[in-house]
């Protein structure tokens, strides 16, 4: 049996209703990441719960979780270099845009059975 190793990175994005911009940066990202990366997933909605950095009270949020698998290493050093520069560049992106307080951005190895 053949084994790949892929990195699988993971991005919670708020649902909002009120903007068409969180609709339009979301389906912005999930082609970006088919055409770049060989394909993506958009989750239904969850509904998340945190506390806000800001004032301290619990936010209830609800969220789409995008994930797309890398076809890199995250153990080896230059291949977790270019992934973390990829990925700060498009959480601060996405922080600027949708003005969130923070985006969350995950990755984690894969062994995917050929």
């Amino acid at each position: 049996m053949a084994l790949e190793k892929r990195t699988r990175v993971e991005i919670f994005l708020p649902i909002r209703t009120d903007t068409t911009v969180y609709r339009t940066v979301t389906e912005w990202l999930a082609e970006e990441l088919a055409l770049a990366r060989g394909g993506s997933t958009l989750t239904t909605p969850f509904t998340e719960l945190y506390r806000s950095t800001s004032d301290m009270s619990v936010v209830r949020d609800t969220i789409h979780v995008l994930f797309c698998d890398f076809d890199l290493d995250s153990d080896d050093s230059a291949h977790r270099a270019e992934l973390l520069a990829y990925l700060k560049d498009i959480r601060l992106l996405l922080m600027e845009i949708l003005s969130e307080e923070d985006v969350w951005i995950t990755y984690h190895s894969v062994i995917r059975i050929l």
